[in-house]
């Protein structure tokens, strides 16, 4: 009996330790710290590499050459220059004085013949029409008739110095022979030189001299420049009067054109010749660097303005006459310093950012921005000169990163 019951409670202690083990919680692992003291086995406690890379500024807009262009985004670069310290005048673009030609005859006439329209390019010399004139004709006969009375002059002067010299003429004889002949070479210098006036050259002349069969009456109107033919006011068989508006042809070489600015009171005394200039063309392409060439030192009579001229190479003929164009002049004084247009900043997670073109499209760069003007932001830190960034359109890639970010899931 006694055996039994122990055999019972003995059962019984067992269970009851059993169900203590049970109900006990398991003891917590040791949580792994690493070499941070950062507890990395908790869920919230791990910094992924998207949110690293953001913090660092290192994220990317993938773009390929085509989308840039059809989503009109512009690529310019990091340069050097005053951030305050330009101003912006109104310029007009205008042929260079020193490359512009009216041609005009040198003698009434009817046009015989028109050798060039508008549009062509001439040389130098070539010849552009051809006028039948009453006058040269008188011109040309004259030169003709004293080089005749000249000849006949020169022989009697000849014939009266020998019979002088021999003592069978008077001497009477052989002074008005040579006063004769210094009135014929005096009317073939005046001949010449109004054939010159009007126009005949010494190859001319010299033809003309050789009894070649041409009209008398033929002028012909040369180039004097090689240029561009940009009006023509000669018409077939119309008469031309000397020295009548219009000219009868207007040539232009326009490889060299003037920009003239106008430059308002306040500012006439912070500029000079050889301030540098940013011109904008207004054509959506690079602005044109160049300098003012020269400050006019009168005002203009009904604008009260003053005249910077910039003389620019039009080579490339991107400029003509008659735009308008912006001219962005540094003042005296103005410093230089790294800048960017403000037109490229963006503002991401509150940090000024700017995109920086890559070989797969854009990366975003956090900028420190120090002085700010309507047109330039200085850079302090964040992009260095000479590298090549997003001046038009940035907002396109902020809002292409932000749709970026959303699809991945996450915004910021």
């Amino acid at each position: 009996m006694t055996s039994t019951m122990t055999r019972t409670l003995l059962a019984g202690t067992a269970a009851l330790a059993l169900l203590s083990a049970c109900s006990d919680p398991p003891a917590q692992a040791p949580a792994h710290e690493d070499p941070a003291g950062t507890n990395t086995h908790e869920m919230g406690g791990g910094t992924s590499q998207s949110e690293a890379d953001h913090a660092d500024g290192f994220e990317e807009v993938d773009m390929a050459y085509d989308e840039i262009d059809a989503l009109g985004i512009t690529i310019g670069q990091v340069d050097t220059g005053p951030v305050d310290g330009e101003v912006e005048l109104p310029a007009e673009v205008r042929f260079d004085q020193t490359r512009l030609a009216h041609v005009s005859p040198r003698v009434s006439g009817i046009v015989h013949a028109v050798h060039v329209t508008e549009g062509d390019t001439v040389e130098a010399g070539q010849l552009l029409a051809v006028l039948d004139s009453r006058d040269l004709a008188d011109a040309k006969a004259g030169y003709l008739s004293a080089l005749a009375r000249l000849d006949l002059d020169q022989s009697r002067f000849e014939r009266e110095r020998r019979l002088w010299d021999q003592q069978i003429s008077a001497e009477q004889d052989f002074l008005d022979a040579r006063q004769a002949l210094e009135e014929s070479r005096i009317e073939v210098r005046s001949t010449r030189q109004q054939l010159e006036a009007l126009g005949v050259d010494e190859v001319a002349r010299a033809t003309l001299v050789s009894g070649t069969l041409q009209p008398l009456t033929r002028y012909a109107l040369a180039a004097p420049i090689s240029g561009t033919v940009i009006e023509r006011h000669a018409v077939l068989g119309e008469v031309i009067e000397e020295g009548v508006q219009p000219p009868a042809f207007i040539i232009a070489d326009t490889s060299t054109l003037w920009v003239d600015a106008a430059i308002y009171g306040a500012d006439l005394g912070r500029l000079q010749a050889g301030s540098p200039v940013r011109i904008d063309p207004g054509d959506g392409g690079a602005e044109i660097v160049s300098e003012i060439a020269f400050i006019s030192p009168q005002l203009g009579e009904s604008t009260r303005t003053g005249r910077a001229r910039i003389v620019l190479d039009n080579a490339d003929g991107r400029l003509r006459p008659g735009m308008f164009v912006s001219v962005h002049a540094q003042t005296d004084g103005a410093s230089a310093m790294a800048r960017v247009p403000v037109t490229a900043l963006q503002t991401v997670d509150g940090d000024d950012v700017v995109f920086v073109r890559t070989a797969e499209g854009f990366q975003v760069r956090r900028v420190r921005i120090g002085q700010r003007s309507d047109r330039f932001a200085e850079i302090r830190t964040g992009v260095e000169p000479g590298e090549a960034i997003a001046i038009a359109g940035a907002f396109t890639l902020k809002s292409e990163l932000q749709k970026g970010e959303f699809e991945d899931g996450h915004a910021h």
